[in-house]
């Protein structure tokens, strides 16, 4: 028995489980944003039971009040802002009531009160989510830390080491390892 490694996009494969669902249903659909689908014309309540069980099956709910998609809009904003190549040079603040065209503060108060965490905690998490990816790619922290905009790269390490309970440095040594176990299974 060989054990197999995959690799793949979480966002093309949503995209394309929901283009596969909703025109195997026949909705008139259109996707727009990460996580954002307009659909055209009125579908059948029998219809939409259907397009939620199937999508439940993938582990994707459609979110129908707005507080959760106001939530999800947020994170998905977050998650778009941190995969950029370049980090939004207005604050955070700005940006985020900017891109979902509402108050910041009304965006914080509600983000935290459903997620039990603040934006800026949430930022933070998703920054050394793409920090770990970054260094399986072998870029150097100074790099990691000039991409994801940190002041330094002790600023990131620790972050990342806050969050992970792990060295930047610990953590790539951790996952070669593995690397070198797979390979030789």
């Amino acid at each position: 028995m060989k054990k197999t490694y995959i690799k793949y996009d979480i966002n093309a494969a949503c995209r394309a489980i929901m283009q596969e669902q909703l025109a195997g249903l026949g909705i008139d659909y259109e996707l727009e944003e990460l996580g954002e689908i307009v659909i055209k014309k009125k579908v059948p309540p029998a219809i939409f039971m259907t397009l939620q069980a199937n999508l439940k099956r993938y582990g994707i709910d459609i979110l129908d009040d707005q507080k959760s998609q106001l939530i999800q809009r947020i994170k998905n904003t977050i998650i778009d802002m941190v995969g950029r190549d370049k980090l939004p040079s207005s604050k955070i603040s700005h940006y985020l009531a900017e891109r979902l065209q509402m108050n910041y503060n009304y965006i914080s108060a509600v983000f935290s009160e459903h997620t039990h965490t603040s934006i800026e905690n949430y930022i933070i998490l998703q920054k050394i989510e793409r920090a770990k990816k970054l260094l399986l790619h072998d870029l150097s922290l100074t790099e990691i830390s000039h991409l994801l905009s940190y002041s330094s790269v002790a600023h990131l390490s620790g972050q990342f080491k806050k969050m992970t309970g792990l060295s930047p440095s610990a953590f790539k040594k951790i996952i070669s390892e593995r690397k070198k176990i797979a390979h030789t299974n």
